[in-house]
């Protein structure tokens, strides 16, 4: 991008394809051969978890990140295709490259 012309002064989202935690979940379990469980958790719950764990300030940080995420305020269309000049690889691929 930086050697083509045509891309000065533009701004790219060059977001893939998003997925749930419980998609994301059951990737990392066949690529990695774990048997991990996606336990989903109220944004209260999760604040007081990370509260505990890295001060209220940071729970509150972390927490209203993990209430955009759920609210879908980072759902926008991809220009990748546009920058790159080919799609994203699928999430399937990407984890079947990490396959032990």
């Amino acid at each position: 991008m930086i050697l083509e012309e045509k891309h000065n002064g533009k701004t790219y989202n060059l977001a893939g394809e998003s997925i749930t935690q419980q998609k994301l979940t059951d990737y990392m379990n066949m690529a990695f051969g774990t048997q991990l469980v996606y336990e989903s958790m109220s944004v209260e719950d999760y604040r007081k978890e990370r509260a505990a764990e890295l001060g209220e300030f940071m729970g509150m940080i972390i927490a209203g990140i993990y209430s955009g995420i759920r609210e879908g305020v980072m759902q926008f269309d991809s220009d990748y295709h546009s920058a790159a000049g080919r799609d994203h690889i699928s999430w399937e691929a990407y984890f079947n490259q990490l396959k032990r």
